[in-house]
């Protein structure tokens, strides 16, 4: 169960640095979702680091 939901979130991490990498061309413009992106990553990572203890 713990490695299904370890993948899912690794899917969703690289998901969300895709939408990162395109708004990063146009950073003044896409502050606001580089930063709510950054921070559902920050989430994500913390959540896979707790998971997989």
């Amino acid at each position: 169960m713990a490695n299904r939901e370890l993948e899912a979130i690794k899917k969703e991490i690289e998901a969300l640095r895709e939408e990162i990498n395109t708004y990063i061309e146009y950073p003044e413009i896409f502050k606001e979702e580089l930063v709510n992106t950054s921070n559902k990553i920050d989430i994500l990572i913390n959540k896979y680091i707790y998971l997989s203890k």
